[in-house]
């Protein structure tokens, strides 16, 4: 994939949608990594705000030569939104980060720093943590993610590995704003955010990770993730969009199926990932939702390998085999 000539040290791609309130602030923090020694672009991309988030992007990026500002005419999801902005990108690393959330520059330029010295490595993940309705609770990431990271990382000392090494990170939260990567090897590589309106960072998460030469893992905290458990954000829907989630998880799917070494080698993750985001959809999902929900699923878990569910059942996860199944058979007594 061609794209713009690099031309800085490092791009930030940020989505837009009615961020009216912290977009300044998040573009001002990002410019400020000038202090910190690092050249950087940010690639603003409105997607059909109904705020004053467009009009505010845009005088952004007429008062910073650093700032493009990019916008949709149609609201098409935070995905479509990254995918707008990624061909914009001149740094020599990209972050893909959200209009509300809180980037700790110091690790980032550590994160370059690190990337400058180990070529191969394409993709850095970093921990992350949580604020939840405006207030700092010092909550660190989930705890699936917590026992994942310690797993793979010795005590104070990044990981480095190939992706299947690092296989394991698949099976982490998909956010998008915990990872930096080598702008020249994705372009090459390729890579794509899904297309749907919610779960749509599932796929460039797995891309992220599984096109990366080598994967750099660190604890050291990149993000505060901003929460709002009563706000309007596309987390806190559970409608007729939700059921865009089987989509995403579909288009992942299509990826591996693609490649049947791949999707061998990671179809017991990809269907732990998949169980998972169901058991936490379902309880949520307006009643009406349901019936569908539940047969998008089915539909799914009909695409199943059998020589790779059979894989699950008796090298992987046997408590996982028998809950698709029963999902398959009676998803409601499940």
């Amino acid at each position: 994939m061609a794209g713009a000539e690099v031309s800085c040290d490092l791009s930030v791609i940020i989505p837009v949608y009615n961020a009216a309130a912290t977009l300044e602030r998040v573009v001002g923090d990002v410019l400020a990594l000038r202090g910190l020694g690092l050249r950087c672009q940010v690639v603003l991309v409105d997607d059909a705000s109904t705020d004053e988030s467009g009009e505010i992007a845009r005088r952004l990026a007429a008062g910073h030569p650093e700032v493009v500002f990019l916008q949709h005419e149609v609201n098409a999801g935070a995905g479509v939104a990254r995918m707008t902005g990624w061909p914009q990108a001149t740094g020599r690393y990209a972050l893909f980060f959200d209009a509300d959330d809180i980037l700790h520059g110091d690790v980032l330029r550590l994160t370059i720093e690190r990337m400058e010295a180990h070529p191969h490595v394409d993709t850095a993940m970093l921990a992350y943590r949580y604020e939840r309705g405006g207030a700092n609770t010092g909550l660190e990431m989930s705890f699936e993610d917590t026992k994942v990271f310690r797993r793979l990382l010795k005590e104070g000392v990044p990981a480095i590995g190939t992706p299947e090494e690092m296989g394991a990170l698949l099976t982490v939260t998909n956010y998008p704003w915990n990872k930096v990567i080598r702008t020249a090897h994705f372009r090459q590589a390729g890579l794509r955010f899904g297309s749907t309106h919610v779960n749509n960072d599932i796929r460039g998460h797995w891309e992220m990770i599984l096109k990366a030469r080598r994967v750099m893992l660190s604890d050291e905290v990149i993000c505060t993730h901003l929460v709002d458990p009563e706000g309007p954000n596309i987390t806190n829907r559970f409608g007729a969009e939700r059921l865009q989630m089987l989509e995403a998880l579909g288009e992942l799917y299509d990826m591996l199926e693609r490649n049947a070494d791949l999707r061998r080698r990671e179809a017991h993750r990809f269907w732990r990932v998949a169980h998972r985001l169901y058991c936490w959809a379902r309880p949520r999902l307006e009643p009406g939702i349901v019936p569908r929900f539940d047969a998008g699923w089915r539909d799914l878990i009909g695409r199943i390998d059998l020589g790779d569910y059979t894989d699950l059942r008796l090298r992987h996860d046997p408590d996982l085999a028998d809950a698709l199944a029963n999902h398959l058979l009676d998803p409601q007594g499940s």
